[in-house]
């Protein structure tokens, strides 16, 4: 039965004081602030092990903002192994192929099979899905394990930690309550207040550049675009001087999510809040780009600005009881499309170096911040990568092609071994 306004509302506040009357007291629970995909991962993960967890979120709900992303077998390993992949089986959909497309021509540069082959080369499937979807997946499994408890409209304002445990103080509407563990794990985003609360950390720093977001139904894509998506099943990044464009189906395949990469050509406010540019402004950057690239970009009106943010510097163990994951850590920018699978990884290795007694813990902490520091350094160095040949423009662009046609695809996937083989709980 449908619920009308004021039931969906009462239905909503009986949820949100089911899991406040769920909280564990126990000094031995562990921690996490923020209940995205790095919180309820890191939270499946510790429950798995048998631990107890009590998950502090500032917001009243959990919807989870963005649209689409892409999801490696370096985290649908992962996902798996926590029951979380058969959730989301009926909305992901597995690519057949990523490919490099020149954005002005439309020319076909690069084509890597990832269908069949992404499960006999890596063990596990590369899918892409709506960002809500996997959210959901991940929150349903988290309120059926009896030992995780998730409070909502509760921010962490304040922590002490020493070699015992942590004390954190949660601001609930007008009341301060206290919740001791034995571990707070900030898994709060890239505006962490865990992260922020340690004065000596770098903040994050933005980049001069916005991803656009928009979704756009199959059967509303302009036959221009469909031709240069041919079945919908593939993951296409078109390239440009300054810019690219990426592709690829989402909702069972029901709708295309697009991400648009472009700089942000205005000089105020570059710090925080969203773009004032309009989006069809936006589509000028890419004026002189295939027809059926802006017939979709028009199609696609309007589009949600997201400014891209980085952490200058990773930093996983911060004190003896105080670990951050997930973008506190280190946030980074989308062009190697690994920021939701570093946050799986982070959340599954951590869980994986924790033994029953914490007094083992610091030692084992800190080779999991060594460990992660390494690994999150590569995949950044990746991203840097892409980013130079995805924007590249004139004699570097040219050459780039030359490369992309004539470079054997298994050179290209022997390339990603690294990457999309890692396990994270065997590293």
């Amino acid at each position: 039965m449908r619920l009308c306004g004021q039931g969906r509302l009462k239905a909503a506040l009986i949820d949100l004081k089911t899991e406040r009357n769920r909280r564990i007291p126990n000094p031995d629970q562990i921690i996490i602030a923020g209940a995205g995909i790095a919180g309820l991962t890191l939270a499946l993960a510790l429950s798995a092990k048998g631990f107890q967890v009590q998950i502090f979120e500032q917001s009243a709900t959990l919807a989870e903002i963005g649209a689409g992303l892409q999801l490696s077998p370096n985290a649908t390993r992962l996902l798996g192994r926590l029951g979380v992949l058969d959730q989301l089986k009926n909305s992901y959909v597995e690519p057949q192929a990523i490919c490099l497309h020149d954005g002005i021509s439309g020319e076909r540069l690069l084509h890597l099979p990832v269908g069949e082959q992404a499960q006999q080369r890596w063990g596990a499937p590369y899918i892409v899905c709506h960002r809500a979807d996997l959210q959901n997946a991940l929150l349903n499994k988290a309120r059926s394990e009896p030992n995780i408890a998730i409070q909502l409209q509760s921010a962490v304002t304040q922590h002490n930690s020493d070699e015992n445990g942590t004390l954190v103080r949660v601001q609930y509407h007008d009341r301060i309550e206290e919740h001791r563990g034995a571990l707070l794990v900030g898994a709060d985003g890239v505006w962490s207040n865990t992260r922020n609360a340690t004065s000596d950390l770098d903040r994050a720093r933005y980049t001069g550049t916005i991803a656009w977001r928009s979704s756009v139904a199959v059967d509303e894509l302009p036959n221009d675009f469909a031709a240069l998506m041919p079945g919908g099943t593939n993951v296409v990044a078109w390239t440009g001087a300054n810019a690219h464009l990426v592709a690829y189906p989402i909702r069972s395949g029901q709708m295309i999510n697009f991400v648009a990469v472009a700089p942000d050509r205005q000089s105020a406010r570059r710090d925080t809040g969203a773009p004032e540019t309009p989006s069809q402004d936006f589509i000028r950057e890419f004026g002189n780009w295939h027809k059926g690239l802006q017939d979709a970009m028009r199609a696609g009106l309007p589009w949600t600005p997201w400014r891209l943010f980085e952490m200058p510097k990773c930093r996983f163990q911060i004190e003896n009881r105080l670990v951050l994951v997930g973008d506190a850590a280190h946030a980074m920018t989308p062009y190697a499309a690994q920021g939701a699978a570093m946050a799986i990884e982070d959340a599954c290795a951590l869980a994986g170096t924790l033994g029953k007694d914490n007094a083992t813990w610091q030692p084992a902490l800190a080779a999991f911040a060594h460990n992660r520091n390494k690994r999150i350094a590569a995949v950044v160095r990746r991203g840097a990568l892409n980013h130079l040949a995805y924007h590249a423009k004139g004699p570097i662009a040219l050459a780039r092609n030359i490369i992309m046609r004539n470079r054997p695809a298994e050179k290209f996937m022997s390339d990603l071994d690294w990457l999309y083989g890692y396990d994270a709980e065997a590293s």
